[in-house]
């Protein structure tokens, strides 16, 4: 049986999660306690099997997991009443996770990739009938789509005393926006989406990149994924100066 870790506990495992080999910014952004989420063990008196479990849903598996910890994994993703209303997205390159999981007939496995860093970042000419806006409380509310502050950070005050956003308007419209969805002392990862009604006019391009401009004068590196069939997002990444290094699966239930 899962046991969930106290708080206080949570640095304890901040090496553990900076290894992780599906992104590190997730699990250390609870480690560090910049960010909510939740930690389980299965024995408190060691760490040697450890699955993270962040605000946004993502979850992570360190540490010698073996058949009875992803049993107890297993019936934790299927119960309603354990997860609610919170994803359950559970990334992994372990080829003995992903034949465990393979046998189940409500999981889906399905590909995410990871992206690194490497160019300079060009801040773009924004067009004269936008305006470039850093993210307070009163444009927060403003802001309506799939990927977006309230889905990472536990509150509006979470967000803007640790996170960061901008975004783009056009009158009384927010047309696009980008933000630090998980931050650790070392990595932020960017979360990005732009009005349907807007897009194909480099919007994204333009917030994105203030955002990476953002990052790195805080002497932190910026981190892109995405889901496999989203060109979109990994077009964007390439011109930004990612180049995709890696590759995960996401494994979920089938609801």
């Amino acid at each position: 049986m899962l046991k969930k870790l106290n708080k206080v506990q949570y640095s304890n495992l901040i090496n553990i999660a900076g290894t992780h080999n599906c992104g590190c910014v997730y699990p250390l952004s609870v480690a560090e306690g910049i960010q909510e989420g939740d930690i389980y063990t299965r024995s408190e008196a060691n760490y040697n099997e450890i699955l993270f479990w962040v605000q946004s849903g993502f979850a992570y598996l360190s540490g010698n997991v073996d058949e009875d910890f992803l049993n107890d994994i297993y019936d934790f993703m299927i119960d309603r009443s354990q997860t609610g209303d919170k994803r359950f997205l559970l990334m992994s390159k372990d080829e003995y996770v992903l034949n465990y999981f393979k046998g189940k007939k409500d999981i889906v496995m399905e590909c995410r990739y990871l992206f690194q860093y490497i160019g300079k970042n060009n801040v773009l000419e924004l067009p004269m009938e936008y305006e470039l806006k850093e993210i307070n409380k009163e444009l927060l509310i403003k802001i309506h789509g799939t990927i977006v502050p309230s889905l990472f950070w536990e509150d509006t005050n979470e967000f803007l005393k640790k996170g960061k956003g901008y975004c783009i308007s056009c009158g009384d419209d927010i047309v696009s926006w980008a933000f630090s969805a998980a931050v650790s002392t070392k990595e932020i990862d960017i979360g990005i989406e732009t009005n349907p009604n807007y897009k194909k006019k480099g919007l994204g391009m333009i917030v994105a990149s203030k955002v990476i401009q953002y990052t790195l004068e805080q002497g932190k590196n910026p981190v892109w994924a995405c889901h496999y069939k989203n060109i979109a997002s990994e077009k964007m990444a390439e011109r930004l100066g990612f180049v995709k290094k890696d590759e995960c699966t996401i494994i979920k239930v089938a609801y």
